[in-house]
């Protein structure tokens, strides 16, 4: 079956050539460029020709808007900072068409600090990424999009790994990025402060680092489970400025 690969970029240009290498394969490419002011679209016409620029919408609608460029049923989403094993490769291009099967979960290998990180919840984390744009969509989501599905999901073996900060500095300019999105995004539907934002620190890294067992691994995944605690009640803490009124 052809498959079409839609990539979001934004100032990608250290990334997007390991990203594009790796799915070159792919019978088309489509980059939505959000206005990167380096190189990047630049190395991305080197991998493909259909790159089209957009305003920041939020991942769910660019990621739409990509989909909507695409001239083959099945769809393969993929971040700049993520990667196409070649066991993935293969399987793909494997494939026949199934109108049974509506979309594929994937496996993901996640990097931090330069380390696979194998616990603390991300050892097995799977995500659809490979999806018939007739029987599934994204959502409305700005941040941690998802895609919904109206029918079968099956399971391939092959991996994407996922290297998504290069160093903490990087991993904390996404950091606060994101924790504002999501904040916004909650305003924006109404959302209060919850009561269980004032546990929601603690409990996370207890989830993360003891109950999930991040501490196999070692200093990376304690670290990995302190700062992602800290995110799980930052995002709360925008909230509560936007609804007081704080936020000047």
């Amino acid at each position: 079956m052809k498959v079409s690969v839609i990539v979001i970029a934004l100032n990608e240009e250290a990334r997007i050539a390991g990203c594009l290498e790796s799915i070159r394969w792919a019978d088309e490419i489509i980059v939505v460029d959000t206005g990167s002011s380096d190189g990047t679209v630049d190395i991305c016409k080197k991998y493909t020709d259909k790159i089209s620029q957009s305003e920041w919408l939020g991942f769910g609608p660019l990621k739409d808007f990509a989909v909507s460029k695409t001239s083959n049923e099945w769809v393969l989403n993929i971040d700049a900072d993520e990667r196409v094993s070649d066991e993935l490769r293969d399987e793909i291009l494997a494939l026949s068409s199934n109108p049974a099967i509506a979309a594929y979960n994937i496996p993901f290998h996640n990097f931090f600090m330069n380390r696979r990180l194998r616990f603390g919840g991300l050892g097995g984390e799977k995500h659809i990424r490979l999806f018939n744009k007739n029987t599934a969509g994204f959502g409305a989501e700005a941040v941690h999009e998802s895609v919904a599905v109206r029918g079968r999901t099956g399971k391939l073996k092959g991996h994407i790994e996922h290297r998504s900060y290069r160093d903490l500095s990087a991993y904390f300019q996404k950091f606060n990025l994101y924790t504002s999105m999501i904040a916004r995004e909650k305003f924006q539907k109404g959302k209060k402060f919850p009561v269980s934002a004032f546990f929601r620190i603690p409990y996370e890294f207890g989830v993360r680092y003891f109950f999930k067992l991040g501490f196999l691994d070692g200093v990376a995944g304690f670290i990995y489970a302190s700062i992602s605690a800290f995110y799980a009640g930052v995002k709360y803490f925008k909230l509560y400025e936007l609804t007081t009124g704080l936020k000047e």
